[in-house]
Formats: C-alpha cells, structure tokens, sequence
C-alpha cells in the first residue's frame, strides 16, 4: 500500500505578502510611479514609496468623512498614489459603499454624490430589516449579537443592505487602492495577551502581526489542524461592516462613554429645573 499523501493545510502562516495582493502591489505601483511624476515628484522605478492612507473610526462622521476627504485627494491628485486604503468602524462604512463601484476612484465625484443621497434618503424598512434578520438566523451555524447589531444599527446608518461579498466586489485589475478593512478582536484586546487586530483583504482574512491567514471566503467556516472541515457561505458586506465596527470588542470603554452620557443628561435636568425654580420664585 503506497504512503496517503498528507493534506495542505488550507490555513496561511507567514508574514509575506499574499500572491495575488503581491501581483496587484507590484501593478499599483507602476500606476502611483507615473502619477507621482504627474505630480512633479522625483522618484525611481525601484524606489516607489508604498503609501496607505488610513482611515480611522467614528461611525457617521467617520463615514462622510473620509468620503470627503478622498474627494479632495482625487481632486489633487493625489488619490492616485495612494497604494493602500484601511480603514475601522465608520470608515469602513464608506469603503464598502465605494468598492460597490468597480474603479470608484477614476468616477468619484457622481459616486459621491450617489452616496449623499443615499444617506440623505429613507432608512431601510422595518419589514426588510426583520427579512435580513430572520435570513441570518437560518443560514448561520452560529447566529450572533453581531448579526443584530448589523441589522438593526448599521442599515440605519448606511441605509442599505449590502448583499455583496468581499471577494467578489474585487477585480484583480482594479484602478483603485488595494483595500484592507480591520477589526479588533475582543478577547486579545481585553487579555493584552496577542495581537488585538483582525484583518480583511480580497484575498484573505487574518492576524497580521502573527502571520496567520485563510481565505476571505473561508472565514466563519470550522477547521481543524489546518483544514476546512466545515463549511459556511462567505460573509455579506452588512454583517462586516457591523464586524469592522468594533463596537461589541470594547465594552470598557462603552460603559464609559454611556456613564458620561448618563451624567450629562442629568446635569443638563438638574440645571433646567433650579432655572424653572428660580423663576418662579421671582415671580
């Protein structure tokens, strides 16, 4: 009897660069070489700097603002070298909605203007949101607060249900950044003890400081010693959204932020009411 030949594990341990991320990277660069040169900035073929633009959270605000601010990149230029776009939480939110549009950045100004009015318009209805929901709850293995916080609080925001995924919203030849959309894992923020962010790519989702990854379309499916023994269909754009806000992984800091509120409020009744009291003692 011949030797079983031994399985590949379907999970990626390295710190190097996917292959497709590094055949697009090397592409890319290519592009943001010439649009510095637009741009009279002297640099060599072999010298292109990587330039990310990262993008923080803020969930709304954070949203609109970042829409804005690439607006003003694109229109000076320089957009178009910028190799890398990251984002958490809000910011995410915008990227989601441009990487809808395929080369997004070379149409900015109508998709912009798209986006606003989508914003400005009508939430998603209770009706569809229940449907969403209802969707989550039977197709999932395991079925989470996350799921709700998708529905219930990031399609009031974006107003919309985004039923696209990750990896197939991207074409290879793209003319926009490469994007990479974060999250913060609860458990190894809280312990301190391991690398607290999360990544995802196109291509693959993971640990970037510890060096492990599978393929985005692999996430939420069970694996064992490296292989997939369990399938799950790929994650919608909604449900990471909700993910990449983070919100869930900070509780801490919530807590703080509901107490100071709860504060405020108060404060705010007790001042009212010593005015109404003084006044009427004037009276």
């Amino acid at each position: 009897m011949g030797a079983s030949k031994p399985q590949e594990s379907e999970v990626r341990i390295g710190h190097s660069l996917n292959k497709n991320e590094e055949e697009f990277v090397a592409r890319r660069r290519k592009y943001v070489l010439q649009s510095l040169k637009k741009l009279k900035i002297p640099c060599s073929e072999n010298k292109v700097p990587n330039i990310a633009l990262l993008a923080s959270g803020g969930a709304e605000r954070a949203m609109v603002g970042l829409l804005g601010s690439l607006d003003q990149l694109q229109k000076t230029g320089l957009l178009d070298c910028v190799l890398y776009l990251s984002g958490v939480s809000g910011s995410t939110w915008c990227m989601a909605s441009l990487y809808q549009e395929p080369d997004w950045s070379t149409k900015l100004e109508t998709l912009k203007d798209k986006i606003v009015r989508r914003l400005s318009g009508p939430a998603v209805s209770w009706t569809d949101a229940f449907a969403k929901l209802k969707k989550y709850y039977y197709e999932k293995d395991i079925f989470s607060l996350t799921d709700v916080w998708a529905v219930m609080f990031v399609t009031t925001i974006v107003k919309e249900i985004d039923e696209h995924t990750l990896s197939d919203q991207w074409d290879q030849k793209s003319k926009d950044p490469f994007p990479i959309y974060t999250v913060i894992d609860k458990h190894s923020k809280q312990n301190k003890d391991a690398d607290p962010w999360f990544e995802f790519t196109p291509y693959e989702a993971g640990y970037s400081l510890t060096g492990a990854f599978v393929e985005t379309s692999n996430f939420g499916s069970k694996f064992e010693n490296g292989r997939k023994i369990k399938n799950q269909p790929e994650m919608d754009m909604l449900y990471l959204q909700a993910l990449c806000g983070s919100t869930l992984a900070d509780e801490d800091e919530e807590k703080k932020l509901l107490l100071e509120r709860i504060k405020g409020a108060t404060s705010f009744v007790l001042k009212i009411q010593f005015c109404l009291k003084m006044k009427l003692n004037s009276i």
